[in-house]
């Protein structure tokens, strides 16, 4: 099959061939099935997958975490032969219907037959299915600890340690996902969303309530999205939530991100990067002008490295200035100005002000428009740093991404000082920075001014 998956992952525009490369890499290292890594590195969904699954090999996607699974079946195995296996039997009618993480797996496939033949009165009949892997642990763990909260628990206590568990858990999203028959809990932990517990919607409804009134927003308004943030004091730490309704079709999907009012800024060394991007990042910050940029997926930890590269400089010399949304850290000696939805002040009017109160260094939260990518360019060129992140799959498509947006080559030529890249890779104690830092060369702002595309940028880096 793994032939064939790739080329449909590339006929079909799913990822580029760079990404392929990566993913395939990565394969190579850890011996997975290459839709595993794609899904760990953030290139494609798991439904994605396992629809391409499907139409390559046959064998049909089965999401373990929204489906309804037999406890007792899956027990006459033992969950210590599933995890052997990796595989979950969800259910038994005329068939027995098994999930797997490799349906091709025929070995695996006669080990469950023989295992299973006695649980048929007749002529024994087996389906097979894709699952991917966070599905199938979830499965398992669902085996022993089942979590489905209802209406009797105590509703404050359940409101309180829900939060408290993802705080503990050190989560930075809580998400409340509603499918037909409940809403799934799930907490994005380390940049992994896992599922955490299934709700009955009566629990659900209060929880939107409570959220929705702390935040002061309309209780009753179901169909149109609503954000807001509160504060809600966690074991004597105060964390600042900020939350999200937006109206889907089984009802209010909510979304709390947290934040940790207290939360420390790391040193460049913690957030794990090489002693020479550090030196380069280093000699970035002592500049007195011109545009760096931090590009990655959302939760990739841009916002921290700016706040650790912030770290850096000296506060009682310097005049700092910033844009967030939402403030992530809170630091003292810094001017930091946080951008609400709807609020009254937008990204681009808010560096327009700051351009009035002599800073020596801008922070731009993220540039998303024309109006903020002009600004961020315009205060680069008239003597002051400007530190911004902006959605980009490479170092070597942020140019293009700033000119998409309205930015003239030329005006843009010279002025971005270097682009950093960055993931974040699990270790053993959490997460760890993996970061691509390219520092512009004339060449390459020559290339930008020509309105050259990524692949001429990388092949400067590479002949370098």
């Amino acid at each position: 099959m793994s032939n064939r998956f790739e080329e449909t992952l590339l006929a079909k525009g799913i990822i580029t061939p760079d990404q392929l490369h990566i993913a395939i890499l990565e394969q190579q290292k850890h011996d997975m099935f290459l839709g595993e890594i794609l899904i760990n590195l953030h290139f494609a969904t798991p439904t994605v997958v396992g629809e391409l699954v499907n139409e390559v090999s046959g064998y049909p996607y089965i999401d373990l975490e929204t489906t309804k699974i037999d406890r007792k079946l899956a027990s006459k195995l033992s969950k210590e032969f599933c995890e052997e296996q990796k595989i979950i039997p969800f259910r038994h009618d005329e068939i027995l219907h098994v999930a797997m993480l490799d349906p091709e797996n025929i070995i695996i496939q006669d080990i469950v037959k023989r295992k299973t033949k006695d649980f048929f009165k007749s002529d024994p009949n087996w389906k097979f299915y894709y699952t991917h892997k966070q599905s199938l642990q979830y499965a398992l763990q669902q085996l022993t600890q089942p979590q489905t909260q209802t209406v009797d628990d105590s509703f404050e206590t359940l409101f309180l340690n829900l939060v408290d568990e993802a705080v503990t858990k050190e989560a930075s999203d809580i998400h409340f996902m509603p499918v037909e028959q409940m809403v799934l809990v799930k907490l994005r932990i380390h940049g992994e969303l896992v599922t955490y517990q299934h709700l009955e919607w009566k629990i659900f409804d209060k929880i939107s309530v409570r959220f929705k009134f702390l935040s002061n927003l309309d209780i009753a308004e179901r169909r149109r999205p609503q954000s807001g943030g509160c504060i809600l004091t966690i074991r004597s730490n105060q964390v600042d939530c900020r939350v999200s309704f937006h109206p889907c079709l089984w009802g209010e999907s909510l979304v709390v991100r947290l934040l940790a009012t207290n939360r420390e800024v790391l040193s460049l060394e913690e957030l794990g990067f090489t002693n020479t991007q550090i030196e380069e990042l280093r000699d970035l910050i002592k500049k007195t002008s011109g545009l760096f940029l931090v590009c990655g997926a959302t939760g990739s930890g841009k916002t921290t490295t700016l706040h650790a590269l912030l770290r850096e400089c000296d506060f009682t010399t310097k005049n700092i200035m910033t844009l967030e949304q939402p403030i992530e850290y809170r630091v003292n000696g810094i001017r930091q100005t946080e951008i609400y939805e709807n609020g009254v002040i937008s990204f681009a009017e808010g560096v327009r002000s700051m351009l009035r109160h002599d800073p020596d260094i801008i922070f731009i939260g993220e540039i998303r428009d024309e109006d903020t990518a002009k600004m961020a360019v315009r205060a680069s060129m008239t003597g002051h740093l400007v530190l911004a992140t902006l959605h980009a799959s490479c170092p070597f498509v942020a140019p293009a991404r700033l000119i998409d947006l309205g930015i003239s080559p030329n005006l843009l030529s010279g002025q971005i000082l270097a682009i950093l890249c960055q993931k974040l890779i699990r270790i053993p104690k959490g997460r760890k920075a993996l970061g691509e830092l390219i520092v512009l060369t004339d060449e390459m702002h020559q290339l930008i001014s020509d309105g050259a595309n990524a692949t001429k940028l990388r092949s400067i880096k590479t002949n370098s």
